[in-house]
């Protein structure tokens, strides 16, 4: 099956002389791992979720909300965690699982009250967006009083959180696996959180690797392990991570948190996710959107076009767009009337295809294997566009 990503860069790891330093351009950088591939995705290529995304829709299936309780060994009492089950639960079939980690100030209410992920899910599995999922909403403070209390702040608290690592492998993960009718092994589990919850993410999820295969971070917060221990064995790990995601708002003050993991894993050649978002702060206006857009990226999900996205051109301001027909496995090319020719390059910099092409044009791909290409179209003197593809 073929996938094709349109792809804005300021840097691109595979470069090969004159036609890779022609990709810099304008936008920022976000990145995802693809096993055995190095891709980079870019961040203005993330559209933001279509108005209503988390609002409640009628006449569609919805999933079944509930709590439960389970033994933590590792506090020694009963605890409690929200169950969200997808919409057609059945004991048929096997489920992916989401484990969902609040903040700071939360417990097991604060996703559910506040960040409505049940409306956010419901709305894309009627969409046909994203994988099922069963999402786990635990309370992240493994301790006999889990309650905020009135310092959210105090030492024994911001204990729990850390403490909740060695419940979530030894306790929780074994009661979802042996209770609900889920999918076996590491590619069938990812964890996400809000602010305390997305430290606790990128903590617990990257030294699990062998557990947890998806890992995202919603403005992740000062509890963040620093970047160079975040991954034990860089060569070996992240070789099991599926993919990561880090949002954050650019007038959070912990976004120099988020940066500095990004910096790291760009400097390791680690793929991932990387999602700005402008002009907003530590708040729901962040954390509801990164859920809506990781839950379609885990799985096996990769959205095929990461925006309607106009594809504005670094040379002109005319837009070049590029969308794949499965049907007859063809690229169709729409924009400038001026395109004459359309050349694809290799990430060696090699020709590998050329085409006269007119406006609406299609180029049938079938004989290219799946890999990184450069598209390139020109008037047959000067070059007009170029984007970079995953076919």
């Amino acid at each position: 099956m073929f996938l094709i990503k349109t792809i804005h860069m300021k840097f691109y790891k595979l470069r090969a002389g004159a036609i890779k330093r022609d990709l810099i351009t304008r936008s920022f950088i976000a990145l995802m791992l693809i096993p055995g591939q190095q891709v980079l995705f870019p961040q203005d290529n993330i559209a933001p979720p279509p108005s209503g995304f988390d609002s409640y829709r009628a006449n569609i299936a919805r999933g079944n909300n509930l709590v439960v309780s389970y033994y933590s060994s590792t506090v020694g009492i009963n605890r409690q965690t929200r169950i969200y089950l997808p919409p057609g639960y059945t004991t048929d079939s096997t489920y992916n699982v989401l484990y969902l980690l609040h903040g700071i100030g939360g417990d097991i209410n604060e996703w559910y009250n506040n960040g409505v992920p049940h409306y956010i899910l419901d709305n894309l599995y009627a969409e046909g967006r994203i994988a099922p999922m069963i999402v786990v909403l635990p309370n992240g403070r493994a301790m006999v009083d889990d309650s905020p209390g009135s310092d959210i702040f105090a030492p024994d608290k911001v204990a729990g959180f850390a403490n909740f690592e060695f419940e979530l492998i030894k306790d929780l993960i074994p009661f979802i696996d042996t209770t609900y009718s889920v999918k076996p092994g590491r590619e069938a589990r990812a964890i996400a959180g809000l602010s305390m919850g997305g430290g606790q993410a990128l903590n617990f999820g990257l030294a699990h690797l062998d557990t947890i295969a998806w890992v995202g971070a919603f403005s992740p917060a000062p509890n963040t392990k620093a970047a160079a221990t975040l991954i034990p064995n860089l060569s070996e790990d992240t070789a099991n991570l599926s993919a990561l995601w880090i949002s954050c708002g650019s007038a959070d003050g912990l976004l120099y948190i988020s940066e500095n993991t990004h910096n790291f894993m760009v400097q390791h050649n680690i793929d991932h996710y990387y999602l700005i978002e402008q002009g907003k702060g530590h708040d729901w206006s962040v954390w509801k959107p990164g859920l809506y857009h990781f839950t379609q990226r885990i799985f096996g999900q990769v959205p095929e076009t990461d925006s309607p996205g106009t594809g504005i051109s670094p040379y002109d301001n005319t837009a070049f767009s590029i969308s794949y027909n499965h049907t007859d496995q063809t690229v169709i090319f729409n924009g400038n009337t001026d395109i004459k020719r359309l050349s694809i390059y290799d990430i060696n910099g090699s020709l590998v295809h050329s085409d006269p092409c007119v406006r609406n044009g299609r180029l049938n791909i079938t004989h290219l294997s799946n890999g990184i290409y450069l598209v390139v179209a020109s008037d047959g003197i000067r070059k007009l566009h170029d984007k970079i593809v995953k076919f």
